[in-house]
């Protein structure tokens, strides 16, 4: 007990007695029937004596909350929060939303990791795969209606009523900063009043629901949809330039995330914060991105090896997105990345692409997702995930002008040059099949932009 503790209870405890030897003096003086007043009089003496030490007292019971870090800080302590799944042996898999599943418990078997499943999937999740790690959508700074129905999103009218000083608009200061043409207001994410309406509306219902974490979509790092300002009390106020490269857009976009995953982490049942991340052009090893990095649990890379279903990653590109895959997982975090195709459907070819490329950056903490452009939602495997690769035997490294990564049980090769073709030799002493099956020769030919996966024939 400290020293200003101990004195004011001595304080009070003088106060008790003074006024119980004043009762016993003003007693003898004054009839019975005066006697109840000076009892409601004595007991207002009481009240107001102890009103300054109650208050301290008070001060003492009430948590004072945790203050912000400081941007560059890492927020590394995650007890409370389900552990991500090793991924160190084989290939190993997420899906990406649930919305098309009907029978979630008989798939769920087969994922490491959910981003964005329902709310009434998830405790047949959970049951059939207890390990799995199960998140919560919400657009990082864009309504998205309530916890249970996200469909129930309200229209600008509504925000210039309840908050308008939270709608983002435009440099023409009238049009919403809107993206991907959807209906739903974009809200100012600097303001920092946001976070805990974000976590009173969607976290605390998900973390009280099995969730165990909050998926945030679209953490862009590009003011790709021109916000420029808000109006407080009616006057505008200029936040961003409306350009693509924005440095307070980015610095902003750290605060927020910063805001989010500490509230995040403080819930009675923690939560993860993974954002569905775009760097855009920044090298992985930025001091932006490094900062994001402190300030998130782990990674969804939707534009993948794929770049969006936009084509493929290509040269130094490719190169750039193995090294933040790497940098990411360094970290203990988990990397999901998206791999989407323009096309009908997907062929071996860009199978083999996609796999390969992920088992070139896989550590310990990485899972894949492949599906034609924006076929999310469904159930969609294929066979060659059930690969027995194994595990890394040692890090990527370069040869014959390709990437390459041994693995106990097989190989990965890459040749991810946009424009040439390459042909390499395999080690002599070990005999590889495909995998459907096939005998590959000792000598491989590797077409741009393109990969192979490898399996040792024993």
């Amino acid at each position: 007990m400290s020293p200003e503790t101990k004195g004011e209870r001595r304080r009070i405890r003088l106060q008790y007695i003074f006024i119980q030897e004043c009762f016993v003096i003003f007693s003898r003086f004054f009839s019975r029937h005066q006697l109840p007043h000076w009892f409601a009089g004595f007991a207002l003496i009481l009240v107001l004596s102890s009103c300054q030490s109650t208050s301290n007292f008070n001060s003492q019971l009430v948590k004072t909350p945790t203050p912000l870090p400081l941007p560059g800080t890492p927020f590394v302590d995650l007890r409370g929060v389900r552990q991500f799944t090793d991924t160190w042996n084989n290939i190993h898999l997420f899906q990406s939303f649930d919305y098309n599943i009907s029978d979630p418990a008989n798939v769920a078997k087969h994922y490491d990791f959910v981003w964005g499943a329902k709310v009434n999937h998830v405790q047949a999740i959970r049951a059939s795969n207890p390990g799995i790690f199960i998140t919560y959508y919400i657009p990082f700074h864009r309504e998205h209606g309530t916890f249970t129905d996200q469909s129930a999103i309200h229209d600008l009218n509504y925000w210039k009523a309840v908050h308008p000083d939270w709608v983002l608009y435009k440099c023409d200061r009238v049009t919403p900063a809107y993206e991907f043409g959807d209906p739903n207001i974009p809200l100012d994410f600097s303001n920092p009043a946001l976070v805990p309406w974000q976590i009173q509306t969607y976290a605390l219902p998900a973390s009280e629901s099995g969730y165990d974490g909050i998926a945030a979509d679209n953490v862009d790092l590009q003011n790709y949809y021109g916000a420029c300002g808000v109006y407080v009390n009616g006057k505008w106020k200029q936040l961003y330039t409306g350009q693509y490269d924005d440095p307070q857009w980015r610095a902003d976009i750290i605060s927020w995330l910063s805001r989010m995953q500490q509230a995040l982490h403080h819930l009675h049942h923690p939560l993860a914060l993974i954002p569905n991340l775009a760097i855009g052009d920044l090298p992985p090893d930025n001091s932006i991105v490094r900062l994001v990095l402190n300030h998130i649990d782990g990674v969804l890379d939707e534009g993948g090896f794929t770049d969006y279903a936009r084509g493929y990653l290509t040269d130094n590109k490719w190169l750039q997105r193995i090294q933040f895959m790497e940098s990411v997982q360094k970290q203990h975090k988990p990397y999901y990345v998206v791999n989407q195709f323009n096309s009908p459907s997907i062929d071996s070819r860009e199978i083999q692409w996609t796999l390969a490329s992920y088992l070139i950056g896989k550590e310990h903490s990485a899972a894949i997702f492949i599906s034609t452009f924006q076929d999310y939602g469904s159930d969609t495997r294929y066979f060659e995930y059930d690969a027995q690769i194994g595990s890394p035997v040692g890090g990527m490294y370069q040869s014959q002008n390709v990437y390459w990564r041994n693995y106990s049980g097989g190989l990965s090769i890459v040749n991810p040059s946009a424009t040439k073709t390459y042909t390499v030799s395999l080690n002599a002493g070990n005999s590889y099949v495909d995998l459907h099956g096939y005998a590959i020769d000792q000598r491989v030919t590797l077409s741009p932009h393109s990969g192979i996966v490898l399996l040792t024939n024993s």
